[in-house]
């Protein structure tokens, strides 16, 4: 039976260590195990966020095997070959789904009901893979899709518009990749379209800075 207390996390990289660390300052959970291909890795890792905990809620962070996620009510997937300079996501996709050939049966060997979340690159044909290769419902698997994209919109016209990036309501939406696209003519902030507070501000070549923006977003990896 699962846990809804306890969450999983498949990859103890960049990526890996830093959702870690933000489910551990979080406090949606009393159980975090850490896996990785490498187990000093995951010990390292979990011995460092743990160190943390005095100033956090109480939890138990621990590196372990795959058994370990069979009570596990979430499981976040980051482990994927990182993506190198000149490279696109798409690029990834050969080398990433091969690694998901050898996750997840382990995962589904000891859990059948946890929610899958992927956070690894190409983020959208990994978790279609992950759909796939587990058999689990759709309404089950997750991946983080346009949601940094977007983060990353938000801060970027804040720097341009020399406003808090919080009070800039605006999405990417499709891909998680080269054919992603910013949806400009929803984009206000607070309240106020993306134009005329444009103007507010003496910013008047919309066209140019909105794709020089878009680029930016999209390359950022």
């Amino acid at each position: 039976m699962a846990d809804s207390r306890k969450v999983g996390i498949i990859g103890c990289g960049f990526v890996g260590s830093a959702s870690a660390f933000a489910l551990m300052e979080s406090g949606l959970f009393s159980e975090m195990v850490l896996i990785d291909a490498s187990r000093d890795k995951a010990e390292g890792e979990a011995l460092d966020i743990s160190h943390g905990l005095t100033y956090a809620k109480p939890m138990q962070i621990y590196a372990g095997d795959y058994k370990d996620l069979s009570d596990a009510s979430v499981i976040v997937i980051t482990a994927g070959a990182g993506q190198k300079p000149g490279e696109t996501r798409l690029d990834l996709a050969k080398k990433n789904v091969g690694i998901f050939k050898s996750i997840i049966p382990e995962i589904i060997k000891y859990n059948k009901d946890a929610i899958l979340l992927v956070v690894a690159n190409p983020v959208d044909i990994l978790t279609y893979a992950a759909v796939k290769f587990s058999g689990f419902p759709e309404a089950k698997v997750f991946g983080s899709g346009t949601v940094l994209d977007s983060a990353r919109l938000k801060y970027l016209l804040g720097e341009h518009l020399s406003v808090d990036s919080r009070s800039i309501h605006a999405f990417i939406i499709g891909e998680h990749g080269d054919s992603e696209i910013a949806a400009w003519s929803s984009v206000n902030v607070s309240g106020v379209k993306l134009d005329d507070f444009c103007e507010m501000r003496g910013h008047f070549q919309h066209t140019e800075s909105m794709k020089k923006i878009a680029e930016e977003v999209k390359n950022s990896a």
